[in-house]
C-alpha cells in the first residue's frame, strides 16, 4: 500500500519536475558584458528591443541608440514590463547593471524568451567609447 501511494505522488512530481525543466531551458536570460551587449545592438532585429530601465533624467543625459525607456522606480514599472511581448528579445541596461539585472530576473519569471543585461551598465559602456545619444 505505502508503494503504491508513494508511487501516485512521485509521477505527477516528475512530470512537474521535466515540464519545468524544458521550459526553462527554451529560454534565454543572461548577463553579459558590453562587448557582446554591443554586437546583439548591430544584430538588431526588428524582434530585438533595447531597454534602459534608469530614470528619466538619467535617459535624458544620455542613452543607447533606439532605447526605449522604462523607469525602473516608476509606479506602473511592473505592469509596463508585463505588457511586452515575450517573443521579443531584449538588451537591458542601466547605470551599473543593478537595476536591469533585477529586470532580468523578473522577465525570467515572466516567461519571457530572450532578455539579455549588460554587466556594468553605463559605467562600463561609456569609458569604452560607444555610442551614447545625448541631447
Amino acid at each position: 500500500m505505502f508503494n503504491l501511494i508513494s508511487l501516485r505522488l512521485f509521477i505527477p512530481l516528475l512530470m512537474l519536475v521535466i515540464h519545468s525543466t524544458v521550459q526553462a531551458e527554451s529560454l534565454i536570460s543572461e548577463h553579459i558584458d558590453i562587448h557582446h551587449f554591443s554586437s546583439l545592438m548591430s544584430e538588431n532585429s526588428d524582434n530585438t528591443k533595447i531597454i534602459d530601465v534608469r530614470t528619466s533624467g538619467e535617459f535624458q543625459a544620455g542613452h543607447l541608440p533606439d532605447a526605449m525607456l522604462i523607469d525602473f522606480y516608476a509606479k506602473n514599472f511592473v505592469e509596463r514590463v508585463k505588457a511586452l511581448d515575450k517573443d521579443t528579445t531584449y538588451l537591458l541596461y542601466c547605470r551599473t547593471g543593478n537595476r536591469s539585472g533585477q529586470t532580468l530576473k523578473l522577465m525570467r519569471n515572466l516567461g519571457f524568451k530572450a532578455a539579455y543585461n549588460m554587466k556594468g551598465g553605463m559605467n562600463k559602456w561609456v569609458p569604452a567609447k560607444y555610442p551614447v545619444i545625448k541631447p
